[in-house]
């Protein structure tokens, strides 16, 4: 049975439903859950919440004016390149996603997705480059006419803007194959965890590796916070694509049958990071990350991210981190600030009491 969103007449059977394309969504209920874990994830991005405005940039303006041309190259492409990125994924889950998922809950979790990536780590980059640069829309103007950056934007785009079409020709009651639709879900599922799992975590290590040599230490919390949110959006694009195959035997099917598609999208994006690395440092390096060590570290998160996904990489990786140092990043039970930069970094959830213990209130 076919519904529209705004028809409220027809009362669906949530928990009976798979993720996608069983039925849209209508009455945003959230007092049972078909999947409690999603409406979980959602509750511990809502406890992350952060603005980039709590923390200076002052010492990093003064570190860009002392800093090599090499340094600049450096932190300037990465963060235009992360401007670059976070603008498609701030649009794309809730362009692309919402008109294909059957349940609250999963509605939900893409709606705070793209609102995390658009409203708070977008307008980080922007915070970062008006604080930092003379003159902020150069900098901007620059995505346009650097082709490494251009190219990587379209070829992730290709799969976003297929189940875009896709989801179009559905809403406008044009016939779509549901096995071709749900292909289209699958493959910009992969081209999202591609970009969540391997292409961020490439700009975050080099960042924080400026954060290593004492310099950007301002960009390097809010890389940390952004780091956070994204190594969430990991976990979860990997749980749906993991669960999405257990509910659904056209899922089944279609991975199966998209086996080498999917290889060859991951393969293409490992490729464009080394790639990359070569560009990012063709003018110099930073000290602890130069082109060979940055490619490494592209191969050893290859093989663990998607070992998480039951995929297997075939080429050689580095058994351990290659950039060890990323680690106590990773890990945000140990992250310690940077040193020159003091802001809290801790946000909690569910911190609020409705008991109070009056004799322990101090006498006034």
């Amino acid at each position: 049975m076919t519904t529209k969103s705004y028809d409220l007449s027809y009362n669906p059977n949530y928990l009976s439903r798979k993720m996608f394309l069983d039925g849209t969504v209508t009455v945003q209920r959230f007092e049972e859950y078909r999947y409690p874990k999603i409406a979980k994830f959602e509750e511990i991005q809502k406890g992350y919440f952060w603005v980039p405005e709590e923390i200076s940039l002052t010492r990093d303006k003064i570190d860009h004016k002392d800093a090599s041309e090499p340094i600049k190259h450096i932190f300037t492409s990465n963060l235009l390149r992360q401007t670059a990125l976070d603008s498609i994924q701030g649009r794309a889950p809730v362009q692309i996603f919402t008109p294909v998922v059957s349940l609250p809950e999963l509605e939900s979790l893409v709606l705070i997705w793209s609102m995390f990536e658009t409203n708070i780590h977008s307008k980080s980059y922007s915070h970062i480059i008006r604080n930092i640069y003379n003159v902020p829309k150069d900098e901007f103007n620059k995505i346009h006419d650097t082709s490494e950056i251009i190219g990587m934007a379209a070829n992730v785009g290709i799969y976003y803007d297929a189940l875009h079409k896709l989801n179009c020709q559905v809403e406008l009651g044009m016939p779509v194959d549901r096995i071709d639709h749900k292909r289209a879900i699958w493959m910009a599922l992969h081209a999202s965890y591609a970009l969540e799992a391997l292409r961020f975590m490439v700009s975050f290590a080099t960042s924080l590796a400026m954060v290593e040599n004492q310099i950007y230490t301002g960009n390097g919390n809010i890389i940390s916070l952004i780091l956070q949110d994204e190594l969430l959006h990991t976990e979860w694009t990997a749980w749906i694509i993991n669960n999405v195959v257990k509910e659904d035997p056209d899922f089944i099917a279609i991975a199966q049958e998209a086996k080498s598609e999917v290889y060859q999208l991951y393969s293409d994006v490992i490729e464009e990071e080394k790639q990359w690395a070569a560009y990012l440092f063709k003018k110099g390096v930073v000290i602890g990350l130069n082109t060979e060590i940055l490619r490494d570290f592209v191969d050893w998160t290859a093989a663990t991210r998607l070992k998480d996904i039951g995929i297997k990489y075939n080429e050689p990786a580095p058994k351990n981190n290659p950039i060890p140092w990323f680690n106590k990043y990773v890990n945000l039970n140990s992250r310690q600030p940077a040193l020159q930069e003091m802001e809290n970094t801790s946000y909690l959830i569910g911190m609020m009491s409705d008991s109070i213990d009056y004799a322990a209130l101090p006498n006034l």
